[in-house]
């Protein structure tokens, strides 16, 4: 299919989606339907954009390869952040005044803590290509 023809169908689909959910607000805000078929239809709404989500990287990177090679450098690279954020993590359970069991189970606190360490690391390597591209510009003019 040409990418003209996937741009209108996309574009009808939208359409589509978008009617059908005004016309079930305006039927729920105006107490002919109930809020049963509203769930039903988030959950459609999901499962499509699951499916999409899986489907449209699958179908670019087969179009054009070398595009696809530098998408997964960027998911090798978030997975090396992640891989150091876990290896970095403590599970030394945190002494608190509420009897909160999330507080001494190991793994919440790891994953917790990846999550933290990740975003640590990120902000720090954004912070880093800033400056970076900061003084470059400066020298380069």
């Amino acid at each position: 299919m040409s990418d003209a023809l996937i741009s209108k169908l996309l574009k009808v689909l939208t359409w589509l989606i978008m009617g059908v959910s005004v016309v079930m607000t305006i039927l729920f805000y105006s107490n002919n339907m109930t809020e049963e078929p509203f769930i039903i239809w988030a959950y459609i709404l999901f499962a499509l954009a699951a499916l999409l989500a899986l489907a449209f990287p699958v179908y670019f990177f087969i179009k054009s390869p070398k595009k696809a090679i530098k998408a997964l450098i960027g998911i090798v690279g978030m997975a090396v952040v992640l891989l150091i954020g876990y290896l970095l993590s403590d599970a030394t359970p945190i002494v608190a005044p509420q009897n909160n069991p999330d507080f001494s189970n190991p793994t919440v606190l790891i994953l917790t803590d990846t999550g933290i360490i990740a975003t640590y690391i990120l902000f720090g390597v954004s912070v880093l290509i800033l400056l970076y591209t900061g003084v470059r510009g400066a020298f380069r003019k």
